[in-house]
């Protein structure tokens, strides 16, 4: 018996990815603390592209980062365990919009730290992100506005499904 529904590859649903990657960064948190990130990025000019907010935000707002994690330029590299999970937005709702119909530019992320490292970034004491990091990134001419919260114990998946509503996963 020949039936072609059984050569058809299955692939995940969008509730499985989540979970999957959801499941992902809670099994980095034994060795790390997990951020979530939402950067508003500021049109300086004509350059409004997906590209050029993605680029703004991996060699801007993640250089900040690992500029702050690791004092060795060689070492920034690799510093970050996990830092590619990040997606762009541009007419989805949000707190931060602008006026009107308009709505911002702006990356949510998830982000991983090592925890012996994550003192550098976060005041444990403030429960905020350290000051000369937030004034590292404020100084990007296109960032308007930073969000970064500590991702707390049984959190991540909601992070996840938030992060990558609406969106190719």
């Amino acid at each position: 018996m020949n039936n072609d529904t059984d050569l058809q590859p299955t692939y995940p649903t969008k509730n499985d990815l989540t979970k999957g990657w959801a499941e992902f960064f809670d099994g980095l948190k034994s060795e790390n603390e997990l951020f979530a990130l939402t950067v508003v990025f500021r049109p300086v000019d004509a350059n409004n592209s997906r590209e050029r907010w993605e680029t703004d935000y991996k060699n801007g707002v993640l250089r900040a980062f690992r500029r702050a994690v690791e004092r060795s330029k060689k070492a920034q590299e690799t510093c970050l365990p996990y830092d590619d999970f990040f997606y762009f937005e541009r007419n989805e709702g949000s707190i931060y919009r602008v006026s009107g119909s308009r709505r911002p530019f702006h990356i949510h992320a998830l982000l991983p730290i090592r925890r012996s490292q994550a003192h550098r970034v976060w005041s444990e004491d403030l429960n905020c992100l350290k000051e000369r990091v937030e004034k590292d990134i404020y100084s990007i001419d296109t960032v308007a506005s930073l969000l970064v919260e500590k991702v707390r114990e049984g959190h991540t998946l909601d992070w996840t499904r938030h992060i990558t509503k609406k969106k190719q996963v």
